[in-house]
């Protein structure tokens, strides 16, 4: 179903709110608070319903880490296949604006390659997600990174909630569930999970863990990958 799996970029990211909470956030930027509050708000309890009756400063929590205006990117682990079957993992963490910039050279590097993009869910989460932080920071994009300009069989991205789908819109596609239906080894069974990763980040300022708890981010970033690989390997 995918060829040349050998010239794939594997990645994922993880994410968490750009503060602690609402409060930090009015303090640190008045005009994005008030953004949030007019705009960031409504939009995740349309989004998520089953959440509309969290408060603001509760959805900003558990919410705004998906969203890049209000969020930011404080890990991204990348992935090869070497020689057909071996692993290669490596990982980006700690300031945004540095991580953006080492994963550009990367991107550059491989695009002139002529590797391809991959990723679960990455059309619509990870790479707009880097684009957009990019230009937070006015850093050129690379040009394999997908664009409006781009037609749809132009890009060199591989999703593969788009090939576990079979280009359907309908169906049940959580790389979790898919690794579980295949009997590959799911990364969501360990002490960081995706929908705690806000609260276990920032409480590590206050116990001054940070780097320790950086550290199991990465590495639970680094099994998303290596279930991602798993996954490629087995329906290729």
């Amino acid at each position: 179903m995918i060829n040349e799996i050998n010239k794939l970029l594997f990645l994922d990211i993880e994410t968490v709110g750009i503060t602690k909470d609402l409060k930090s956030l009015e303090e640190k930027s008045p005009h994005l608070y008030k953004m949030w509050e007019e705009s960031g708000y409504d939009y995740c309890k349309r989004r998520y319903q089953n959440d509309e009756h969290l408060s603001s400063d509760e959805m900003f929590i558990k919410k705004s880490a998906l969203l890049p205006e209000f969020g930011k990117i404080i890990c991204i682990s990348v992935g090869f296949i070497v020689n057909d079957e071996d692993i290669k993992l490596d990982s980006f963490v700690g300031e945004e604006k540095e991580i953006l910039e080492n994963i550009s050279k990367l991107f550059n590097r491989i695009d002139k390659l002529g590797f391809r993009l991959c990723g679960h869910n990455v059309k619509n989460f990870d790479l707009p997600y880097i684009g957009k932080k990019m230009l937070v920071y006015g850093l050129e994009l690379p040009k394999i990174i997908p664009t409006y300009n781009d037609k749809p069989w132009e890009t060199r991205v591989v999703d593969t909630k788009e090939v576990w789908n079979f280009n359907s819109y309908i169906g049940l596609s959580s790389l979790d569930l898919i690794c579980a239906s295949l009997g590959i080894d799911s990364p969501k069974n360990g002490e960081v999970k995706g929908e705690n990763l806000h609260k276990f980040y920032y409480t590590s300022f206050d116990k001054d863990k940070l780097d320790e708890n950086l550290q199991k981010i990465k590495e639970y970033c680094e099994k998303d990958v290596t279930s991602l690989i798993n996954l490629v390997k087995k329906i290729s």
